[in-house]
């Protein structure tokens, strides 16, 4: 029945009409507002007239209410930034910048974390409420940079000036009003417990798992939930929809063959399993998930 649904959206599209897809959401009753799973969008070409189209057809087909956006500095201070989150806002969707370097664990103080906020706070102000950014996604990875091969003490070192970091950019956020989540991987829970513990505990609002293994997806966000459900945070998990051998993805990491049925089908499992309330999901990232909605998976 979703594949005819599937169908019949990207025809229309191709021709130019609209079509009302039915009420039945993807957790198997009416849709919900603020029930939504989040999306991953790297490229300011979603911000394009051209693909306002398609893109309006993906947000309503995978029950999008939340768009994690890369900005430059020049695209906020452009007319179509405010235009596309003023779009967005109309239809439901929450607009939140996305940002973050490997090397901006170097920083302790979070010299660019924070002047990065500072330009979304800066457009904020620029802006009516209408079309303002609600919040900050903050993907920092320091296990990318060459020194975390070394392990021991200058791991250790890294994962400090992390949390530095981090700590500076959440304070910063509390201050302008923005809402501030972080990225993390799976395995910070059985290589750097305590920061983990930091980090969610004093360093964010929420985090959002990388969670990009199907061999268990419940007990690797399960100390995260954990700590999440103990200080009051959200928590997300994020589901890979890019093919197996983009980025040494294997396919046990995405659910890009699997199809979007099963992905669905594990958030319904992940949210019974946890029970909390602050769980939500997201894909990565919207190439993926338009390509896997023409495929009809």
């Amino acid at each position: 029945m979703r594949k005819l649904i599937y169908l019949m959206l990207w025809t229309a599209l191709s021709v130019g009409t609209t079509i009302t897809l039915p009420q039945m959401g993807i957790w198997g009753e009416e849709k919900q507002h603020g029930r939504g799973f989040g999306m991953f969008s790297w490229s300011e070409d979603i911000m394009e007239e051209a693909e306002r189209e398609s893109l309006y057809a993906c947000l309503n087909a995978a029950e999008v209410t939340d768009v994690y956006q890369k900005f430059s500095k020049e695209s906020l201070e452009a007319e179509r930034s405010a235009a596309f989150i003023g779009d967005m806002r109309v239809k439901g969707v929450n607009v939140v910048a996305l940002m973050g370097e490997p090397e901006w664990a170097y920083e302790k103080d979070g010299k660019s974390l924070l002047q990065e906020l500072g330009y979304v706070a800066e457009y904020n102000e620029a802006h009516e409420q209408s079309q303002r950014i609600l919040g900050v996604m903050v993907d920092v990875e320091p296990y990318l940079l060459k020194e975390w091969k070394k392990g021991g003490e200058t791991r250790r070192e890294l994962m400090d000036g992390f949390l530095s970091c981090i700590k500076h950019g959440y304070a910063y956020a509390g201050e302008k009003d923005l809402k501030f989540w972080v990225c993390i991987p799976i395995f910070y829970d059985s290589s750097n417990e305590e920061i983990l513990e930091e980090l969610i505990a004093h360093g964010c609002d929420g985090v959002a798992v990388m969670n990009y293994s199907r061999r268990d997806e419940y007990g690797q966000m399960a100390k995260e939930t954990g700590y999440a459900r103990e200080y009051g945070r959200d928590i997300i998990c994020i589901y890979e929809l890019q093919p197996p051998g983009r980025h040494e993805l294997e396919e046990i990491n995405t659910y890009a063959n699997e199809g979007l049925e099963a992905l669905w089908q594990s958030a319904r499992r992940l949210e019974g399993q946890f029970g909390y309330e602050r769980l939500k999901f997201a894909y990565h990232h919207y190439e993926a998930l338009k390509k896997a909605l023409e495929a009809g998976n």
